[in-house]
């Protein structure tokens, strides 16, 4: 009694290239996966360091909206890292509110000297990382002389162009001793 066994049909010979070929297809895959990914199996990201920023007469805060700067001079556009010889003795922290287009523009006091590090510190780039793709909207930083020139810096970035933390912390460590908004150059008379 019990329930009879059904034969197969499919011959023996036929079954084994099949098997071979599910599993062929499932090591293809593997390695697919393995080898496919955004860089190379144990490479270490590029560091570098931004060409230094240009000095500006002062700091232009027109120029860290999210809207085009008509207003803002080229040179005053493009952030760097610190130029040698360079001494800061303020610091200016621009976050751009794109729903009011207003910059409020910090004056920051404190030691400066963690910031400083924190901006020395090299960019990365390329490394056997997989990113996050998510918006960031980092203030501009404006580093400013005793003679009140000021330098745009680029903050620090991992290896998926993402800020590095240290720069944050450190400008959380700052009080800010003056505030004012900045319209942006549309919105000027």
């Amino acid at each position: 009694m019990g329930i009879p066994l059904r034969r197969s049909t499919t011959p023996a010979s036929r079954r084994a290239p099949l098997a071979c070929l599910a599993l062929g297809c499932l090591a293809l895959g593997f390695f697919a996966l393995v080898l496919g990914g955004c860089s190379a199996v144990g490479a270490s990201p590029l560091e570098y360091i931004p060409e230094p920023a240009k000095i500006q007469s002062g700091v232009d805060c027109s120029t860290a909206g999210w809207w085009e700067p008509e207003a803002a001079s080229p040179s005053s556009l493009h952030k760097g890292s610190i130029p040698e010889g360079f001494t800061t003795v303020g610091v200016v922290r621009c976050t751009s509110d794109p729903g009011s287009r207003v910059v409020e523009e910090d004056h920051l006091s404190g030691d400066f000297a963690p910031l400083l590090a924190a901006l020395a510190q090299p960019s990365e780039r390329g490394g056997p990382v997989s990113c996050l793709d998510y918006a960031e909207l980092p203030p501009a930083i404006w580093l400013v002389n005793a003679e009140g020139q000021a330098v745009n810096i680029q903050w620090p970035l991992d290896s998926c162009e993402h800020t590095k933390p240290d720069t944050a912390k450190a400008l959380q460590a700052l009080t800010v001793s003056e505030s004012r908004s900045v319209p942006s150059p549309e919105a000027a008379p």
